[in-house]
Protein backbone atom coordinates (compact mmCIF):
# COMPACT_ATOMS: atom_id res chain seq x y z
CA UNK A 1 0.00 0.00 0.00
CA UNK A 2 2.92 2.70 1.01
CA UNK A 3 4.65 1.72 -2.10
CA UNK A 4 1.42 2.31 -4.63
CA UNK A 5 1.12 5.70 -2.36
CA UNK A 6 4.43 6.23 -2.88
CA UNK A 7 4.40 5.67 -6.44
CA UNK A 8 1.13 8.09 -6.96
CA UNK A 9 2.81 10.87 -5.79
CA UNK A 10 6.01 10.28 -7.85
CA UNK A 11 3.54 10.01 -10.92
CA UNK A 12 1.90 13.58 -9.70
CA UNK A 13 5.21 15.30 -9.71
CA UNK A 14 6.52 14.36 -12.50
CA UNK A 15 3.00 15.41 -14.68
CA UNK A 16 3.40 18.94 -12.55
CA UNK A 17 7.23 19.39 -13.99
CA UNK A 18 5.81 18.20 -17.40
CA UNK A 19 2.88 20.96 -17.58
CA UNK A 20 5.40 23.66 -16.00
CA UNK A 21 7.94 22.89 -18.99
CA UNK A 22 5.35 22.67 -21.48
CA UNK A 23 4.12 26.41 -20.49
CA UNK A 24 8.04 27.21 -20.20
CA UNK A 25 8.70 26.11 -23.85
CA UNK A 26 5.41 28.01 -24.89
CA UNK A 27 6.47 31.08 -22.97
CA UNK A 28 9.84 30.91 -24.30
CA UNK A 29 8.57 30.61 -27.81
CA UNK A 30 6.38 33.91 -27.36
CA UNK A 31 9.13 35.73 -26.28
CA UNK A 32 10.96 34.97 -28.98
CA UNK A 33 8.53 35.33 -31.39
CA UNK A 34 7.86 39.37 -30.00
CA UNK A 35 11.52 39.77 -29.70
CA UNK A 36 12.13 39.13 -33.53
CA UNK A 37 8.87 40.86 -33.98
CA UNK A 38 10.93 44.20 -32.61
CA UNK A 39 13.87 43.44 -34.47
CA UNK A 40 11.77 43.62 -37.32
CA UNK A 41 9.41 46.41 -36.58
CA UNK A 42 12.81 48.35 -36.25
CA UNK A 43 14.13 47.50 -39.39
CA UNK A 44 10.94 48.47 -40.90
CA UNK A 45 11.50 51.80 -39.72
CA UNK A 46 14.83 52.15 -40.30
CA UNK A 47 14.18 50.94 -44.18
CA UNK A 48 11.51 53.29 -44.78
CA UNK A 49 14.10 56.71 -44.56
CA UNK A 50 10.75 59.39 -44.87
CA UNK A 51 9.41 57.76 -41.89
CA UNK A 52 12.35 56.56 -39.74
CA UNK A 53 14.73 59.57 -40.78
CA UNK A 54 12.82 62.87 -41.11
CA UNK A 55 10.19 61.72 -37.71
CA UNK A 56 12.54 61.22 -35.49
CA UNK A 57 15.01 63.87 -36.51
CA UNK A 58 11.69 65.95 -35.80
CA UNK A 59 10.95 64.05 -32.41
CA UNK A 60 14.22 64.33 -31.06
CA UNK A 61 15.19 67.70 -31.93
CA UNK A 62 13.02 69.33 -34.26
CA UNK A 63 11.49 72.80 -33.37
CA UNK A 64 9.56 73.82 -30.43
CA UNK A 65 6.04 74.34 -32.91
CA UNK A 66 6.93 70.98 -34.85
CA UNK A 67 6.99 68.54 -31.58
CA UNK A 68 4.01 70.52 -30.12
CA UNK A 69 1.87 69.25 -33.44
CA UNK A 70 3.82 65.90 -33.03
CA UNK A 71 2.99 65.63 -29.02
CA UNK A 72 1.31 62.37 -29.19
CA UNK A 73 4.17 60.89 -31.19
CA UNK A 74 7.34 59.68 -29.34
CA UNK A 75 10.64 57.85 -30.22
CA UNK A 76 11.92 55.40 -28.14
CA UNK A 77 14.34 52.74 -28.81
CA UNK A 78 14.09 52.71 -32.04
CA UNK A 79 10.30 52.66 -32.55
CA UNK A 80 7.96 54.76 -32.77
CA UNK A 81 4.88 55.18 -30.24
CA UNK A 82 1.84 56.88 -31.09
CA UNK A 83 -0.34 57.68 -27.94
CA UNK A 84 2.14 55.35 -25.96
CA UNK A 85 1.11 52.27 -28.71
CA UNK A 86 4.21 51.09 -31.04
CA UNK A 87 3.45 52.51 -34.77
CA UNK A 88 3.39 49.42 -37.34
CA UNK A 89 5.44 51.09 -40.51
CA UNK A 90 3.66 50.38 -43.73
CA UNK A 91 4.60 46.93 -44.25
CA UNK A 92 2.40 44.40 -45.50
CA UNK A 93 4.10 41.58 -43.56
CA UNK A 94 4.54 43.41 -40.78
CA UNK A 95 1.09 44.48 -39.84
CA UNK A 96 0.76 40.31 -40.84
CA UNK A 97 3.45 39.49 -37.98
CA UNK A 98 1.61 41.63 -35.27
CA UNK A 99 -1.86 40.35 -36.39
CA UNK A 100 -0.40 36.93 -36.36
CA UNK A 101 1.32 37.25 -32.81
CA UNK A 102 -2.12 37.99 -31.34
CA UNK A 103 -4.82 35.79 -33.44
CA UNK A 104 -2.26 32.72 -33.73
CA UNK A 105 -0.59 32.28 -31.81
CA UNK A 106 -1.71 34.01 -28.27
CA UNK A 107 -5.23 33.45 -27.95
CA UNK A 108 -6.00 30.44 -30.62
CA UNK A 109 -7.90 32.20 -33.24
CA UNK A 110 -10.45 34.64 -31.01
CA UNK A 111 -12.70 36.76 -33.24
CA UNK A 112 -12.48 39.99 -35.30
CA UNK A 113 -13.36 42.40 -32.24
CA UNK A 114 -11.15 40.19 -29.95
CA UNK A 115 -8.07 40.29 -32.23
CA UNK A 116 -8.47 43.81 -32.75
CA UNK A 117 -9.08 44.89 -28.92
CA UNK A 118 -5.72 43.04 -28.12
CA UNK A 119 -3.81 44.50 -30.94
CA UNK A 120 -4.81 48.09 -29.87
CA UNK A 121 -3.59 47.42 -26.73
CA UNK A 122 0.12 47.54 -27.98
CA UNK A 123 0.31 48.45 -31.56
CA UNK A 124 -1.28 50.83 -33.95
CA UNK A 125 -1.90 51.69 -37.56
CA UNK A 126 -4.02 53.34 -39.83
CA UNK A 127 -6.93 51.46 -40.73
CA UNK A 128 -5.88 48.95 -38.61
CA UNK A 129 -9.80 47.56 -38.22
CA UNK A 130 -9.92 47.06 -41.83
CA UNK A 131 -6.65 45.18 -41.91
CA UNK A 132 -8.00 42.79 -39.47
CA UNK A 133 -11.12 41.91 -40.72
CA UNK A 134 -9.52 41.21 -43.90
CA UNK A 135 -6.53 38.76 -42.60
CA UNK A 136 -8.79 37.08 -40.37
CA UNK A 137 -11.94 36.34 -43.53
CA UNK A 138 -8.96 34.95 -45.10
CA UNK A 139 -7.91 32.56 -42.15
CA UNK A 140 -8.25 29.13 -43.54
CA UNK A 141 -9.08 28.12 -39.37
CA UNK A 142 -11.34 30.41 -38.70
CA UNK A 143 -13.74 29.40 -41.56
CA UNK A 144 -13.36 26.10 -41.27
CA UNK A 145 -14.21 26.29 -37.70
CA UNK A 146 -17.09 29.03 -37.99
CA UNK A 147 -20.19 28.32 -36.47
CA UNK A 148 -22.62 28.82 -39.87
CA UNK A 149 -26.81 29.58 -39.46
CA UNK A 150 -28.64 26.51 -40.01
CA UNK A 151 -29.66 26.21 -43.29
CA UNK A 152 -33.79 27.02 -43.25
CA UNK A 153 -35.70 24.68 -45.38
CA UNK A 154 -38.77 26.89 -47.05
CA UNK A 155 -42.02 25.06 -46.14
CA UNK A 156 -44.11 23.48 -48.59
CA UNK A 157 -47.76 23.54 -48.86
CA UNK A 158 -49.54 20.62 -49.86
CA UNK A 159 -51.06 20.25 -53.40
CA UNK A 160 -54.91 20.74 -53.32
CA UNK A 161 -56.33 17.75 -54.12
CA UNK A 162 -58.50 16.97 -57.16
CA UNK A 163 -61.27 15.92 -56.24
CA UNK A 164 -63.00 14.95 -52.29
CA UNK A 165 -61.82 11.68 -50.94
CA UNK A 166 -58.41 12.01 -53.16
CA UNK A 167 -56.57 13.25 -50.97
CA UNK A 168 -57.21 12.01 -46.58
CA UNK A 169 -55.34 13.07 -43.45
CA UNK A 170 -55.74 10.19 -40.73
CA UNK A 171 -54.52 10.39 -36.59
CA UNK A 172 -54.95 8.65 -33.70
CA UNK A 173 -57.24 10.04 -30.74
CA UNK A 174 -55.84 7.85 -27.63
CA UNK A 175 -55.94 7.33 -24.04
CA UNK A 176 -59.61 8.30 -24.05
CA UNK A 177 -62.07 6.69 -21.49
CA UNK A 178 -63.52 3.80 -22.18
CA UNK A 179 -66.54 3.17 -23.82
CA UNK A 180 -68.47 -0.08 -25.72
CA UNK A 181 -64.48 -1.41 -24.77
CA UNK A 182 -62.52 1.11 -26.88
CA UNK A 183 -60.39 3.69 -25.45
CA UNK A 184 -59.29 5.36 -28.86
CA UNK A 185 -60.70 6.46 -32.16
CA UNK A 186 -59.02 6.46 -35.32
CA UNK A 187 -59.78 9.89 -37.48
CA UNK A 188 -59.89 10.39 -40.94
CA UNK A 189 -60.52 13.92 -42.82
CA UNK A 190 -60.60 14.32 -46.22
CA UNK A 191 -58.19 16.91 -47.55
CA UNK A 192 -60.79 18.88 -49.75
CA UNK A 193 -64.08 18.61 -48.54
CA UNK A 194 -63.10 18.75 -44.70
CA UNK A 195 -65.45 15.69 -44.05
CA UNK A 196 -64.99 13.30 -41.27
CA UNK A 197 -65.08 9.87 -40.21
CA UNK A 198 -64.26 8.72 -36.67
CA UNK A 199 -63.69 5.05 -36.38
CA UNK A 200 -63.34 3.69 -32.72
CA UNK A 201 -60.37 1.66 -31.96
CA UNK A 202 -58.13 0.75 -28.93
CA UNK A 203 -54.28 2.26 -28.16
CA UNK A 204 -52.75 -0.89 -28.95
CA UNK A 205 -54.34 -1.03 -32.74
CA UNK A 206 -52.16 -3.27 -34.81
CA UNK A 207 -51.19 -2.24 -38.34
CA UNK A 208 -53.11 -4.86 -40.48
CA UNK A 209 -55.87 -3.75 -37.65
CA UNK A 210 -55.76 -0.55 -38.73
CA UNK A 211 -55.46 -1.80 -42.35
CA UNK A 212 -58.57 -3.63 -41.86
CA UNK A 213 -60.51 -0.64 -40.17
CA UNK A 214 -59.53 1.71 -43.09
CA UNK A 215 -61.35 -1.20 -45.19
CA UNK A 216 -64.50 -1.52 -43.54
CA UNK A 217 -65.43 1.87 -42.48
CA UNK A 218 -63.53 4.42 -44.97
CA UNK A 219 -62.12 2.91 -48.15
CA UNK A 220 -65.31 0.81 -48.87
CA UNK A 221 -66.86 3.74 -49.02
CA UNK A 222 -64.75 6.24 -50.14
CA UNK A 223 -62.79 4.37 -52.80
CA UNK A 224 -58.89 4.19 -52.33
CA UNK A 225 -57.47 7.42 -51.97
CA UNK A 226 -54.10 9.05 -54.29
CA UNK A 227 -52.25 10.26 -50.99
CA UNK A 228 -52.62 10.02 -46.94
CA UNK A 229 -50.75 12.67 -45.06
CA UNK A 230 -49.53 11.27 -41.59
CA UNK A 231 -48.40 13.68 -38.87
Amino acid sequence: MQIRSCSQRINSCLCQIHFKFAHYIIWQSLLEWVLNLRAALQEGIKANKVMGDKLKSMLTSGPRYITKELQEWNYKDGLFLYKGLVYVPNNENLKCKVTQLFHDRVMGHPGQWKTIELITQEYWWPRITEFVKAYIKGCAVCQTTKIKPPVKVPLKPNEIPQGIWDTITMDFITDLPTSKGFNSILTVIDHHSKAIILSPCNKNITAVETSQLLLDNIWKHTGFPSAIILD
